[in-house]
């Protein structure tokens, strides 16, 4: 009926053609037919291609460009609105209210490891094991990560070691090493300040990272196989770790801003910092002198002490609630596509999830600090991101660590209450 009266109300807005009437010459007749045809083939094509839209839900640093996203509306009739959320929490807050208002929050998630677990127990995400093709698979690394009791949840699209890397120009110009330990570094960074060479040598975020960060590279692996703490432990790594994190602040080598922007990289990009806790791939960004004032001096350095990290990919996950399974499934399955992981690597520093592409950049020369890069990753461990209760956990370590910071609570108290609350955690969703 709408449709009817649209064209009824079209047609009336033209000149009265019976007798004694204005009369329109054949010719202006015929432009105003193809005027409507064509009209009449645009609201037909519009309909069609927004039957054929989804929605792709992401942070910052896993948008395609726009050329890219042409490419793949033109290769397969599927238009994609990208809706991009600042980080990877508000990500996780728009997708869980979302889903429990029985709302689909997109069609496809960009699924972070962090957000793993309380997507796949929370029902946001579906299993993918009879969608995704054994093929596609087998050219990507870290499925295993996200695969929860042999359920795969996410299509990985990068791999992400956390590493720390530096401003090489300010360690040669002082005769200094690379430090080989905590005590080392943190020396070193102290005769920076000292110096007046940086005020603040520093840059990690208040926040569980930067704990993980060192705790791991001492030798605590933070929870044991059942998921009990470990870092509660007397003389554990966890509890050193954020003994020094809190002398970090109050010696003043962290930028007190680190507390409520967490965020580390801009600081080091800015050359405000020798020392960043930084990615596999940062150097993508760090030694760009478009994107950085550190280029071309930044290198990554092995962890110190027991070298050990953690790794931080991220997958493409379907929304359950998406009535689009099958264009999502082909939009993930282009995602790892050559062209879409190098633009991911090139544009963000992000590692690509693509065996392929990965080797290519290496022998193309484009992956800068291999060496380091690839001794860093002998000494990986995984935290337990597919636990329920690991989110909440991990809030709850970002908000402690940012009283040890102002130097509200001491370490011991940190480590004491948050070994607390996993073992209340883990009575609660048992």
């Amino acid at each position: 009926m709408k449709t009817r009266n649209y064209w009824r109300r079209s047609f009336a807005l033209l000149p009265n053609f019976q007798k004694g009437g204005d009369r329109m010459s054949g010719r202006r007749i015929l432009g105003m037919l193809i005027m409507l045809g064509l009209l009449m083939f645009s609201l037909f094509t519009t309909s069609v291609i927004a039957k054929s839209k989804i929605v792709y839900m992401t942070p910052p640093w896993g948008v395609p460009s726009e050329e890219l996203l042409k490419e793949f509306e033109a290769q397969t009739g599927i238009q994609v609105e990208v809706t991009t959320i600042g980080d990877e929490k508000s990500l996780r807050d728009k997708v869980m209210t979302a889903v429990a208002g029985g709302v689909s929050p997109a069609d496809v998630i960009f699924t972070g490891i962090t957000n793993l677990g309380i997507f796949a127990h929370g029902g946001c995400i579906v299993k993918l094991n009879d969608i995704v093709s054994s093929d596609l698979l087998k050219k990507l690394v870290g499925v295993e990560q996200f695969t929860i009791n042999g359920d795969l949840y996410g299509i990985p699209i990068y791999q992400q070691m956390v590493m720390i890397d530096y401003d090489s120009s300010v360690l040669e110009k002082m005769g200094a090493s690379v430090p080989k330990t905590w005590d080392e570094f943190h020396e070193l960074c102290l005769e920076i300040k000292k110096r007046g060479i940086k005020e603040y040598p520093i840059t990690f975020g208040a926040r569980a990272w930067s704990w993980y960060l060192i705790a791991l590279s001492m030798g605590d692996p933070l929870f044991d196989e059942n998921l009990n703490p470990t870092f509660d432990k007397p003389g554990s790594g966890g509890l050193r770790a954020m003994k020094l994190l809190q002398d970090f602040f109050k010696e003043g080598l962290i930028s007190p801003e680190r507390i409520t922007n967490v965020n580390p990289h801009p600081a080091f990009w800015a050359g405000k910092a020798v020392f960043h806790q930084a990615w596999q791939g940062s150097l993508a960004i760090s030694n760009d002198p478009k994107r950085s004032k550190v280029a071309p001096h930044a290198k990554y350095m092995l962890l110190p002490d027991k070298h050990y990290t953690w790794s931080l990919p991220a997958a493409l996950g379907i929304s359950k609630l998406s009535k689009k399974k099958a264009e999502a499934y082909k939009f993930i399955e282009w995602f790892t596509s050559e062209k879409v992981q190098r633009y991911l690597y090139e544009a963000y520093g992000m590692f690509p999830a693509n065996k392929d592409v990965f080797q290519a950049l290496g022998k193309e020369g484009k992956i800068e600090g291999y060496d380091v890069m690839a001794e860093q990753a002998k000494y990986v461990r995984y935290l337990p991101y597919h636990a329920p209760w690991y989110t909440e956990f991990e809030n709850e370590a970002n908000n402690t660590i940012k009283k040890v910071a102002r130097g509200e609570i001491s370490a011991e108290e940190a480590v004491k209450h948050l070994a607390d609350f996993v073992y209340e955690l883990k009575k609660e969703y048992q």
